[in-house]
């Protein structure tokens, strides 16, 4: 989302991490200051525009680093307009309590060696019922964020080519099944589901097995990565009416 609000304190933190970056003064002057406060012992982070999660990185370890970013850059005349307004932080905290919750679910649906495309749809009812849900203690600019995610993701994934095969694919996964299917489309999918196997099957059957594939077959991949399965903490009983 487009906001003056987080374009200004965005801009003012990049400006700031920049200044502390070409400055070993400065990174000598922040790492006295951390000592002085009892901060963890942190070096501030560039945001790269390659990388989603390094902007929410950037802000968390400045919210983190507040007292000492100010205290150094308060002694540095040419730099003093780098620090944080009160306005400023408030912006970055609101950001910071939007986006922290994605941060997990981003690294583990990044997952390259297990599929993670059954996750998809239990994960986007997570986001609309629990983790992005706007509660009391958000601020207007948390909650507006929040917002802006979940319809940006809701609209990316509703057309029904895309639906059906989330759905699928949830299926199949032992760990969902049904679970969040909508009720109107349950019977329907099973019956598609159910022919697909079949047709599988007599593929299967009708080509001869080799050596390969024998050996690939009585030897699984080992999977030690984290799976999106660890953020359902419990089974959902899911009633979905459509």
């Amino acid at each position: 989302m487009k906001d003056k609000r987080i374009e200004r304190a965005v801009g003012v933190s990049k400006k700031l991490v920049s200044a502390f970056s070409y400055s070993w003064k400065k990174k000598k002057a922040l790492a006295a200051a951390q000592d002085e406060l009892k901060l963890p012992k942190h070096k501030l982070i560039t945001e790269s525009p390659t990388r989603w999660g390094s902007r929410h990185a950037m802000i968390a370890r400045i919210l983190e680093q507040e007292k000492a970013i100010a205290k150094v850059l308060s002694d540095d005349r040419k730099n003093r307009h780098l620090i944080p307004s009160w306005q400023d932080i408030d912006v970055l905290e609101s950001v910071h309590k939007a986006l922290n919750p994605l941060v997990d679910f981003t690294d583990a649906l990044s997952g390259e060696a297990y599929v993670s495309v059954s996750c998809v749809k239990p994960v986007l009812q997570l986001f609309n019922e629990e983790v992005l849900k706007p509660d009391d203690t958000d601020t207007e600019l948390t909650k507006a964020i929040k917002n802006s995610v979940t319809c940006y993701l809701n609209e990316k994934y509703d057309d029904d080519v895309t639906d059906d095969l989330l759905s699928m694919a949830t299926l199949v996964d032992p760990r969902f099944k049904t679970n969040y299917i909508q009720a109107d489309k349950k019977e329907a999918l099973k019956i598609k589901a159910v022919s697909q196997m079949l047709d599988e099957w007599k593929t299967s059957q009708s080509r001869p097995t080799t050596s390969a594939e024998a050996t690939s077959s009585a030897t699984p991949m080992k999977v030690t990565k984290k799976t999106l399965g660890s953020f359902f903490k419990k089974p959902f009983a899911v009633s979905m009416s459509g």
